[in-house]
Order: structure tokens, then C-alpha cells, then sequence
């Protein structure tokens, strides 16, 4: 459960993005450990939440200590993303689908991230999207459409191919600038995406694309 104090400070958040502004002081809020630990309930329960990246570091072992020191070198600039451990799972179709697995440090500031972008970005979405939200899904889509559609002459179903791995960073930030007027908060976001990937213990670099399997994906599937 989040304080009181933090809890006022995310609703500023939310009250601001409606407004249609720029915000502000996000990484000063990331200092609160409270957020941390909020953080860590949030993901230490998901099944891949003990599943090794590239270094023998995960969910387990969170302190105090921990997340002070993670907090200290975020402030100092001298906190280093971890490339993301590869693997394939098999699709339904035969192919198999890229998945990202962060070290458990990385997992946990990837969630803090998270947990202050949905206060920017949710209360701004559309009533009509259901896609990779909280407490929304294919079944709250049908909801409504059971609840509100009259009568429907078309349905069109699309799926936009190697999404996750060409989305462009540049793009990407650039909305996120639309928003965000943190740079310290936006050189955070950068450095996760520039951080790259291990494939058979070879390191590769990322200049597009976002690894599948992150905290963002895990949470709003479970929502």
C-alpha cells in the first residue's frame, strides 16, 4: 500500500496530464522507497519474477538495502541497465515469439517506471481501448460492445507484424516528450531501451524495438 504522501503525489500527476501539461519531478518521486516496495509486491509474485537475465540477480533478496542502493546510483547517474537474455517461446502458428528477460534489478526500476507512466497515460486513454491496460481486456471489450453497440455491419481485426521488435526509439520519445518535461526521467527510459540483448551469449545492440516480456506486458495481462 502506498503512503499517504506518495499517493497525493501520483493523483497530482494524473489531475496535470488531464490537464493537457507537461510533468515534472518524476525521478525526484522515484527517490521514495515506498514506491519501491510497491514496485517489488507488484512483480515478485509473476512466474518469471525468479527467471535469471543475464546475471544471477532476481526479485529474490529485496531489502531496504537494496533498493537504497539502486536509488543511490540512479541519483548519481551510475545506475547501468543489463542487456536482456533472449529466448524464443513457440507460437500457436509454429513460429516462435522473442522474449526479453531483464535482471532483477533492472525489473524492479522497470516497474517503478511503469507504475508513474500509467499514472501519466491512463486517465488520457480512450473509454473504447481495452488493449494492454489494467483491469481491461478482450472480455471488458465484449462487455461493451454486449452493453452499448446497437448493430454492427463490419468488424476488422488486424495484427501489425514484428511490432514489438521495430517500433522506433526515436518516435518513442519523442511522444513521451509530448508529456514528460523530465530529462533525468527520460534519459532513464532511453537507457532501458538502449540497453540491448544476449542471444547465445553474444551481445547485440538496439536501435528499435522494445524486448517482449517486460514488466509493462506481464502487469497488463494480469490486470
Amino acid at each position: 500500500m502506498l503512503s499517504a504522501t506518495v499517493m497525493r503525489r501520483l493523483e497530482t500527476i494524473d489531475e496535470i496530464s488531464r490537464q493537457g501539461k507537461r510533468i515534472n519531478g518524476l525521478f525526484r518521486l522515484m527517490e521514495d522507497q515506498i514506491l519501491w516496495h510497491e514496485a517489488y509486491s507488484n512483480i515478485y509474485s509473476n512466474k518469471g519474477a525468479m527467471t535469471q537475465g543475464v546475471d544471477t540477480v532476481t526479485m529474490d533478496g529485496f531489502s531496504e538495502e537494496r533498493v537504497a542502493s539502486i536509488i543511490t546510483r540512479l541519483k548519481m547517474g551510475t545506475y547501468r541497465f543489463q542487456p536482456t537474455r533472449r529466448v524464443y517461446i513457440p507460437k500457436k502458428n509454429g513460429k516462435k515469439r522473442p522474449l526479453g528477460i531483464s535482471s532483477g534489478d533492472d525489473k524492479l526500476v522497470q516497474e517503478v517506471v511503469r507504475i508513474i507512466l500509467e499514472r501519466i497515460y491512463e486517465p488520457i486513454f480512450d473509454e473504447n481501448s481495452h488493449g494492454f491496460r489494467p483491469r481491461r481486456s478482450p472480455h471488458t471489450a465484449l462487455e461493451q460492445m454486449e452493453n452499448q453497440w446497437e448493430s454492427v455491419k463490419w468488424i476488422v481485426d488486424m495484427d501489425i507484424r514484428d511490432y514489438f521488435t521495430t517500433i522506433s526509439h526515436d518516435l518513442l520519445m519523442k511522444l513521451l516528450e509530448k508529456k514528460i518535461e523530465d530529462p533525468r526521467f527520460l534519459s532513464l527510459i532511453k537507457a532501458m531501451l538502449d540497453a540491448g540483448y544476449l542471444e547465445d551469449w553474444t551481445y547485440h545492440a538496439t536501435y528499435s524495438g522494445v524486448p517482449q516480456g517486460s514488466i509493462g506486458a506481464l502487469r497488463s495481462t494480469q490486470q
